[in-house]
C-alpha cells in the first residue's frame, strides 16, 4: 500500500506547515537509509496523524478495555517498507515505529460503539508518537481531552481512520456537533461522556472519512508448524 506524502497530512498542519523549512541548520534524512525513510513517511501518516486535528473532550467510557481481537503479530507496510508489531494480551505493544528508526511503547486500549472499534491516545502520548517540538499538542489541548482513532477488522486486516477537521468545523459552525475552533485547522468536541459517545453515534460519517485509510496492519500468519521427527510418531 502507497501511503499519501506525510507532509502533507492534517496533523502535521495542526503544528508547523511542514512545506515552510525551519530557521537554522537542517536536519534532513540524507544519512538514513531508504527503507528507513519510507517507513519513517509511513509513520507520520500513522502515527503524526492520529490527532487528526480534533481532540476530544473526554473519552466515552470510563475505563479503556482490550480488543480481544487486537493481541497478535501485524505487519505495518508503506512502500514496500514492513514493520513488525507485536501486541500483547493487554494491548499494548513494545514496538510500535517511533519518528526515525527507533520503536515506543503503546497501549493500543480503548472501546467499542456498535461495529466501530476506537483507540484512545492522550495528547502527551501522541506527543511522543510523532516528535512534536515542545508541548505543542499538550498545550494546545484541555486537561482530560483525548483523541480517538477508529479502526475496523476484517478478515485479518486493521484498517484505521482519523477524523476530519475540517469536517469537523464545518458541523460545529453548523451546529450538527457542540464543540470549538482550537485555532484554525483544530477542532475540539465537547460534551459529556454520553454526549461525546452519542455524536460519535449519530455522526460519526462526519467525523471520519472512511472511504480514506490512514494506516492498514495485516496479521502475519502464524509460523508454520515444524515437521514432527521420526522419534516422535
Amino acid at each position: 500500500m502507497t501511503l499519501p506524502d506525510p507532509r502533507l497530512s492534517i496533523a502535521a498542519a495542526c503544528l508547523d506547515d511542514p512545506r515552510v523549512p525551519a530557521p537554522g541548520p537542517r536536519q534532513g534524512n540524507r544519512s538514513l537509509p531508504r527503507p528507513a525513510q519510507l517507513l519513517r513517511a509511513a509513520l507520520v501518516v500513522a502515527l503524526a496523524a492520529l490527532s487528526g486535528c480534533v481532540a476530544f473532550e473526554r473519552a466515552p467510557v470510563e475505563e479503556l478495555a482490550c480488543d480481544p481481537d487486537l493481541p497478535g503479530t501485524w505487519k505495518l507496510k508503506a512502500d514496500g517498507v514492513a514493520k513488525t508489531i507485536h501486541i500483547d494480551a493487554r494491548c499494548h505493544t513494545e514496538d510500535w515505529p517511533n519518528m526515525g528508526e527507533q520503536t515506543m511503547a503503546l497501549d493500543l486500549t480503548g472501546f467499542v460503539l456498535g461495529r466501530d472499534r476506537y483507540i484512545v491516545v492522550p495528547p502527551s502520548v501522541a506527543q511522543r508518537a510523532i516528535g512534536a517540538p515542545g508541548d505543542a499538542l499538550i498545550k494546545g489541548t484541555p486537561a482530560g481531552s483525548v483523541f480517538l482513532i477508529l479502526y475496523r477488522i476484517d478478515d485479518g486486516r486493521a484498517r484505521a481512520w482519523l477524523p476530519d477537521s475540517q469536517r469537523a468545523l464545518e458541523a460545529i459552525a453548523a451546529g450538527t456537533l457542540s464543540g470549538r475552533k482550537l485555532d484554525e485547522k483544530f477542532a475540539l468536541i465537547e460534551g459529556s461522556a454520553q454526549d461525546i459517545g452519542a455524536a460519535l453515534s449519530q455522526h460519526g460519517a462526519v467525523l471520519y472519512d472512511t472511504q480514506k485509510e490512514a494506516i492498514v496492519l495485516q496479521r502475519a500468519a502464524p509460523a508454520s508448524a515444524a515437521p514432527a521427527s521420526k522419534d516422535s510418531r
